[in-house]
């Protein structure tokens, strides 16, 4: 059968259905959008599962659908149907499986683990009203997830896929990452201590052996084989410094940049990374209180091994990030709802009068 010229197909459990064909005006540098929306309303774009294919959610009826959609193809397909709304979709570092959590009611989780082609590995149900997770880099088969009540209280656990067990982990602090495969990192701060830094520590995933690692800081963020701090300028109190180290804690390069103050705390503009060294976020024109800046933010590109920085775009505001892995595109917005092409630094939108 001869298809109509723009015309895109939906591939839903192998089965290729015609849909309507994409407005011309939306075809830009090769990147097929609108998203096709299959059968409710839109609700987010939740990431990459390739340099050409992200995942997306729809709301349906009571519950929400999982698809996936190659951006240059046009090519959508359904993975993961749930009759409970879904509140996360999480995949791996290596984006071959992913996390996706869902909520019978408001004060429980279902965590489902699907393989990249939506096949389930397994799923659990946590009494919680609001989950974190931090997923093992160095073994894939290790999830950490805090899960906390109403009240902010939490308990951490361990997910070990491999062995379908989940354990409680006892840790002072709800937010940690991976430092490698066993041991993890975060800021250990005195709930007494109004200040806005906290000591760096290390731990055994399961054992109490905490160590201080470094002092005064104020944010950190880890992926594999890379730990970022951010701390102040003791000279230039108005700048901030994004330290990186390797895992083994060995000092890669800094850099500083302008940061703006909030009441209590200071402004982390959106961040991410690439597979290639490159960690890219938003920056400031100038250091000021948060409420009194009224300009927008460069997109700045910024090498941790070689120290080399560069302004990718400029005039843009301060919205979440989610880069490709070769960092070519990056998604953008409250929804993931609009695209960025580093290379030709054109803002695409995925979603149609969204």
């Amino acid at each position: 059968m001869k298809k109509e010229a723009g015309v895109q197909p939906i591939i839903k459990y192998n089965k290729a259905i015609q849909k309507a064909g994409i407005p011309p005006s939306f075809t830009t540098n090769n990147v097929q959008a609108p998203i096709p929306i299959q059968k409710g309303p839109f609700n987010s774009v939740n990431g990459w599962l390739n340099n050409e294919t992200i995942i997306y959610m729809e709301n349906v009826e009571l519950g929400s659908n999982v698809y996936t959609y190659n951006l240059f193809s046009g090519e959508s397909r359904l993975i993961f149907e749930s009759e409970f709304p879904i509140s996360s979709v999480l995949p791996s570092p290596s984006r071959s499986q992913l996390l996706i959590q869902s909520s019978p009611n408001s004060y429980e989780g279902m965590i489902s683990i699907l393989d990249a082609n939506g096949h389930e590995i397994l799923t659990k149900r946590i009494s919680a009203s609001e989950f974190a997770y931090e997923w093992n880099p160095y073994n894939e088969g290790k999830i950490l997830i805090s899960a906390f009540t109403e009240n902010w209280d939490y308990t951490m656990y361990l997910l070990n896929l491999e062995g379908n067990k989940l354990e409680i982990i006892e840790n002072k602090e709800p937010f940690a990452f991976w430092l490698n495969e066993e041991e993890i990192t975060y800021l250990n701060w005195n709930e007494k201590d109004l200040s806005l830094f906290a000591p760096l520590v290390k731990k055994s995933i399961k054992k109490q052996n905490e160590k201080q690692i470094l002092h005064d800081v104020y944010y950190i963020k880890a992926i594999k084989n890379v730990l970022m701090t951010i701390t102040v300028n003791s000279e230039r109190s108005n700048e901030a410094v994004y330290t990186f180290f390797s895992n083994q804690l060995e000092k890669l390069s800094s850099m500083s940049v302008p940061h703006l103050t909030r009441y209590s705390d200071w402004l982390v503009p959106y961040l991410d990374f690439d597979e290639h060294n490159q960690f890219i976020t938003f920056q400031p024109l100038f250091s000021t209180a948060a409420d009194a800046y009224n300009y927008e933010f460069q997109l700045l590109s910024y090498n941790i091994i070689s120290g080399e920085s560069k302004v990718l775009m400029d005039h843009l505001k301060n919205e979440p990030l989610s880069c490709s892995p070769n960092g070519k595109n990056c998604l953008y917005g409250y929804f993931f709802e609009k695209l960025i092409n580093l290379e030709t630094q054109k803002i695409i939108p995925l979603v149609q009068d969204f």
